[in-house]
């Protein structure tokens, strides 16, 4: 489906590239009605030009947004995009885009979680639209911020209301990032555990979802499978057996000491914390929804006693001292 844009009537693909594109034929709204911004943008500006320009930018909407524009943050993450493409661009070898990107990682990512708890999903709803990961080759730059939004408001839906209020596409997009990630995307690939507490979806099974990518993403799936214990013990206690028992999920991290440790056997590391208060799963960043919410968590005895004969079963207990506990099980 094309999308075109208001203002000079161009046609594109997709809506991150409607959102990107610098449209000619109007004036900037946030450019404050100075002439020289269009100057500025010509193809000529350099790589650090861009960037300051997008940074300074941002800044600008992001204030906007405080005082209770909410409009200027769907433009803010369209300048987090620019700021972050033109840093790449400028710097091959990451520090500039880092400088960028972890100040306004935190930053983005707390707007957007204030605007879908004001707004309701719709408000997330519309950015998953704009930056879809599967529509292009690469994911838009911004997508780990975006996925921090959606994971906070994914945990928050599931404690406050039910699984069921949860937004398919929410659940789609965390899945579609973890897909198509590249395998450098350590940031991307962290910030969707949270899809975890989708486990149990009528309408989405997360369960399916993770035993299908558990021979390719196995970092991915097991911190998601932590989550999933802390929205349905029961439920993610099954997908842990299912996993475990599925022979076909043969891979093996090496490690320098000892042989290399089974994917089977690394699923376990998600039952590390379940006995204890003193341990929760650390995604999304900047947001300890324990603490939101008040959680507790009492793991009831028949899930322990599951995992326990899970472990015996597998023969994982070899390695294990006689009176291993949970703790033991972590990597």
């Amino acid at each position: 489906m094309a999308h075109e844009c208001d203002d000079c009537g161009a046609s594109f693909e997709t809506l991150t590239r409607l959102r990107l594109h610098d449209c000619e034929d109007v004036e900037s709204e946030t450019s404050g009605g100075s002439a020289n911004l269009d100057q500025s943008q010509s193809t000529g500006s350099s790589p650090a030009d861009r960037r300051n320009r997008s940074v300074a930018e941002l800044d600008t909407l992001l204030n906007r947004f405080s005082e209770g524009d909410r409009d200027a943050l769907h433009d803010a993450v369209g300048e987090f995009e620019s700021a972050l493409s033109a840093a790449l661009e400028e710097d091959t070898s990451g520090d500039t885009y880092r400088d960028v990107f972890w100040p306004y990682h935190e930053r983005v990512g707390e707007a957007l979680d204030e605007a879908a708890q004001a707004a309701g999903w719709s408000f997330l709803e519309e950015v998953i639209d704009a930056y879809d990961p599967t529509a292009d080759d690469e994911l838009p730059l911004v997508t780990p911020t975006i996925a921090n939004a959606v994971g906070r408001n994914l945990i928050r839906t599931r404690v406050t209301e039910s699984v069921e209020a949860i937004p398919v596409a929410a659940l789609e997009y965390l899945d579609g990032v973890a897909v198509n990630a590249a395998d450098t995307a350590d940031t991307a690939r962290e910030e969707v555990h949270a899809y975890g507490w989708g486990i149990g979806h009528p309408d989405h099974s997360v369960a399916d979802r993770l035993h299908a990518r558990a021979s390719e993403d196995i970092f991915s799936v097991t911190p998601t499978l932590e989550h999933a214990f802390y929205a349905d013990q029961y439920a993610a206690v099954d997908l842990l057996e299912t996993l475990v028992r599925d022979e076909s999920i043969d891979g093996t991290l090496p490690r320098i000491s000892r042989d290399d440790m089974p994917y089977r056997r690394y699923l376990l590391d998600c039952a590390y914390g379940l006995k204890t208060d003193d341990h929760w799963p650390g995604m999304p960043r900047y947001y300890d929804w324990h603490e939101e919410f008040d959680y507790t968590f009492k793991s009831d005895d028949t899930v322990e006693q599951r995992i326990r004969d899970l472990v015996e079963e597998a023969g994982f207990d070899a390695d294990l001292p006689n009176d291993w506990t949970f703790r033991d099980l972590g990597v």
